[in-house]
């Protein structure tokens, strides 16, 4: 108690220093709060665009299909239906067949630029259940897609944004699918584009090509089998609950995929991004600890005979080192706590309005077209109250570290070499 009252004496002893000192300590908070603010809302908004295209909350497979996911294998289709179907009925559980098979797109010159074929995925869906779980069709209705979605009736596919650039395609043109059918025979069907839809996940403006589950149930000889079910549960506990019941009761050989493992590629490069992200939040912190370290440097060196008196007086090694370490910490904490207030104020107007990155590049309206992908023009923050945690914490422990050096460096002095002036 004695020593925390020195320190404290000791930091009201010298105010200017304190403030310019826990500015610098505040500004790297808030710089750290509102970075990881932005990332994280870059990060949520993506991942939400990959949930509402492609992933929903999960998707039950076969596990054999799992294992060879990366053929997309026909062979391994939910053949009993209504084992799943059901058992999804009866928990009340929305839910949407998808088949998801590799084909090429064949395309001619005139009315293309050049012949060529292109290797895709196909994924066929039920327009009427697929609507009520995912946005591809409501991102028809988008001013920057063309053309219309998918009915039952309809041969037509629909296809990206990007990827329609890319092979130069417009609504009504034709083009032929080559792919391997259910008997494992090879199949070349004539189909035309009916629709280009661009929205807001890059992985479906660049590859996405849509049919419907009718026409590919009759192509690909299918009769009635899926790939899988793509479902949708309510956030927090009842969704948990639903899950928990589906996983035991699901016949075996079945499993519920999550967003982790249907999204793996992705996940993984946002891990990737992230752990770059932290880098640069981590050398920031670096430089800031640095002008730290020399404030405080300063500050010990200065009193030097104050802790050759100290020292004169009994006060052991271990009780100085504490009393710098108090002060540092004290520093610290004004620092971060002026930093996450500082920080909580900016991030309020990030979370609701956000960064108008459209204007900054001279585009107008609510969507920014980025050519692969058609982003909402404002770049908005999300709350993370670890980002707080975290940064006022890093605040405090890195003044408070810093000043065991010079500290340590003095006490190796003997006590007379502490009092003598320079």
């Amino acid at each position: 108690m004695l020593l925390t009252k020195m320190a404290a004496r000791n930091l009201l002893r010298h105010p200017k220093r304190v403030a310019i000192t826990s500015i610098a300590i505040a500004v790297g908070v808030a710089g750290f709060i509102l970075f990881d603010s932005l990332l994280s809302g870059w990060f949520t908004e993506t991942e939400r665009g990959y949930r509402n295209y492609e992933v929903a909350s999960g998707r039950i497979v076969r596990d054999s299909w799992w294992q060879e996911r990366d053929e997309l294998p026909l062979s391994e289709s939910i053949t009993d239906t209504a084992a799943v179907t059901s058992l999804l009925d009866d928990l009340g559980v929305p839910y949407t067949p998808r088949t998801e098979f590799l084909a090429d797109l064949v395309f001619y010159e005139d009315p293309y630029p050049s012949s060529g074929v292109y290797p895709t995925r196909v994924v066929a869906v039920d327009p009427e259940r697929d609507a009520r779980i995912f946005d591809l069709a409501a991102a028809m209705e988008q001013p920057e897609s063309r053309g219309e979605f998918l009915t039952d009736d309809t041969d037509g596919i629909v296809v990206g944004a990007a990827l329609a650039d890319d092979l130069h395609m417009e609504v009504g043109y034709p083009v032929r699918l080559r792919f391997t059918g259910m008997e494992g025979y090879e199949e070349v069907v004539s189909s035309r584009v009916i629709g280009i839809a661009k929205t807001d996940s890059p992985i479906h403006n660049t590859t996405g090509v849509y049919m419907s589950l009718e026409a590919a149930d009759y192509y690909l000889q299918t009769d009635g089998a899926v790939t899988g079910y793509a479902l949708e549960v309510p956030p927090g506990r009842r969704g948990n609950e639903l899950m928990r019941a589906l996983r035991e009761r699901l016949p075996e050989g079945y499993r519920i995929l999550g967003y982790e493992q249907i999204a793996e590629a992705f996940v993984a490069m946002q891990e990737a991004e992230s752990s770059g992200a932290n880098a640069i939040i981590f050398i920031v912190f670096l430089i800031a600890a640095v002008g730290v370290s020399n404030t405080m440097m300063m500050a010990v060196f200065e009193r030097r005979r104050e802790i050759g008196m100290l020292r004169a007086q009994g006060v052991t090694d271990r009780s100085i080192v504490a009393l710098f370490f108090l002060e540092g910490a004290g520093i610290g904490l004004v620092g971060a706590v002026v930093g996450v207030a500082l920080g909580a104020g900016v991030n309020v107007p990030l979370v609701n309005t956000g960064i108008d990155y459209g204007a900054l590049l001279g585009m107008q309206g609510d969507v920014v077209d980025m050519g692969a992908i058609a982003l909402p023009s404002a770049l908005k923050g999300v709350w993370r109250a670890q980002a707080f945690v975290a940064s006022a914490f890093a605040a405090v422990a890195v003044s408070s570290l810093v000043t065991w050096f010079p500290t340590r460096r003095l006490l190796r002095q003997d006590i007379p070499t502490n009092l003598r002036h320079d």
